[in-house]
């Protein structure tokens, strides 16, 4: 993402950042959130009848069948667990965005005055 060599810093001795580099990152950001949002998608549909276990009538395949429900789709089980997971994603994918976006309206601001008329 960055050029850390001597020959290719910036007079200030920092480091300089290539723009497709920046590019590149924040496509890969757009494809990440694409997925998270389809991930988000999926973890929802846990809690709906169609993930419900078929066990039969019977006391014991009522409790095994509530259970399974639990563990799997309710807030303290699998669902809650992915919640937390995407909700961390989420935030990552946010600041990554807002880091790329930035810094592509720095350098754009910046170009403006090399222009020439």
């Amino acid at each position: 993402m960055y050029v850390d060599e001597p020959e290719t810093t910036t007079s200030g001795g920092g480091w300089a950042v290539d723009p497709s580099q920046v590019s590149a990152f924040a496509e890969a950001v757009a494809e990440v959130r694409r997925n998270l949002d389809r991930v988000t998608g999926e973890v929802t549909d846990l809690s709906t009848p169609d993930y419900a276990p078929m066990l039969g009538t019977s006391p014991v395949g009522q409790e095994l069948a509530e259970k399974f429900t639990e563990r799997m789709g309710s807030e303290k089980g699998l669902r809650g667990q992915l919640n937390v997971a995407v909700a961390h994603m989420e935030q990552f994918v946010h600041a990554a965005e807002l880091t790329a976006a930035s810094y592509l309206q720095s350098d754009a601001d910046n170009a403006t005055g090399f222009k020439y008329h």
